[in-house]
């Protein structure tokens, strides 16, 4: 397994601080243990949405995903989040101030049209993997497991995840859950039948065991996520992979306007224990998950419905007149009608 050495952060220790303190966790500040790294990838996924509405609602239409600008956004404005490559770019830059080895790495997303197909996209998504300092390893770890961390997933894992084969972990709430196994592209022209090249040709893929509308597949089915590699990317590579995917008519992205926001469960306004709800504003409604519960919020006529909406369920401000930068595009919900 990979050995992640120490990397100073591109985050100073004030920006650590203040991005703590939108989740109340300020007092966890140096303690980079798994119990905090919970905390951490929580606190973030329930405060800072995952969302691509810098794309639709902005002239520029470019999401600003470089450190300090992601910083910018979410934590001093907090002005909405970001997709992946945002995202990730702002967890591991506090990660890694934290204490926390980490680095990034890429993935193809499966776009394949039913649950057991496979049609990889290029790469376009963004995975962290996570180590744990050794002055704050728990009895029972030797400090070389090695996370997941996905914030950028949208509806993917809501916690850290061991990276090995065939671990499973519980998803968002029942009967959800998620696997890793080890596996290779199915294109790959590199001879896994010899173990000098099988290192060279291992990708890791994320599963889960439900049908996109949340239904359970049949006993033993997974759906693929997405696949990815362990070899390292980097900043300049996470900003150029974000050009490519907002640059592109075929991406989701380009053709979609989505916004997913965690929140906890509650009961008489009481927090639940750890259960997680979720809001989703994607096409023309404002839907919410919880478990044993679906419930379509609102439902949204033209982009003045969906301004509004971003506002009241995601905190995310834009002028009404922000509409005439998407009208005619494939995100708009009625381009003739502003």
């Amino acid at each position: 397994m990979v050995v992640i050495k120490p990397t100073p952060s591109f985050y100073s220790d004030a920006q650590l601080s203040a991005y703590l303190s939108l989740f109340n966790l300020s007092t966890i500040k140096g303690q980079a243990s798994l119990a905090n790294l919970n905390k951490i990838v929580r606190g973030h996924m329930m405060t800072i949405p995952w969302e691509n509405t810098q794309m639709h609602y902005e002239s520029a239409g470019h999401m600003h995903v470089a450190p300090q600008a992601i910083y910018k956004r979410a934590v001093v404005d907090r002005a909405g989040g970001s997709y992946c490559f945002g995202q990730q770019t702002l967890m591991l830059g506090m990660l890694l101030a934290m204490g926390y080895r980490a680095y990034g790495c890429t993935g193809r997303v499966n776009t394949g049209p039913e649950a057991t197909d496979i049609q990889f996209e290029t790469r376009s998504h963004l995975v962290l993997l996570v180590q744990i300092p050794t002055p704050h390893l728990e009895p029972a770890e030797t400090g070389s497991e090695t996370y997941i961390v996905d914030v950028g997933f949208g509806l993917g894992i809501v916690r850290p995840m061991l990276l090995s084969h065939n671990e499973e972990m519980p998803g968002l709430f029942p009967p959800e859950r998620h696997r890793l196994v080890k596996t290779y592209h199915p294109e790959s022209s590199l001879d896994t039948t010899d173990p000098v090249t099988v290192p060279f040709a291992e990708e890791w893929r994320l599963e889960i065991n439900t049908f996109r509308t949340g239904q359970e597949l049949p006993q033993g089915a997974w759906r693929v996520l997405y696949q990815f590699s362990l070899h390292q990317y980097y900043l300049e590579d996470f900003e150029w992979l974000s050009i490519m995917v907002q640059s592109n008519p075929k991406s989701f992205f380009w053709n979609t306007l989505a916004v997913v926001l965690y929140t906890p469960v509650k009961e008489d306004s009481v927090e639940v224990g750890e259960k997680l709800g979720v809001k989703v504003m994607m096409g023309p409604k404002v839907t919410y998950r919880e478990e044993g519960k679906y419930e379509v919020w609102k439902e949204m006529k033209n982009e003045a419905d969906r301004i509004s909406a971003l506002k009241e369920y995601f905190n995310i401000e834009y002028p009404l007149d922000a509409a005439v930068y998407v009208k005619n595009k494939n995100g708009a919900l009625a381009p003739k009608s502003l």
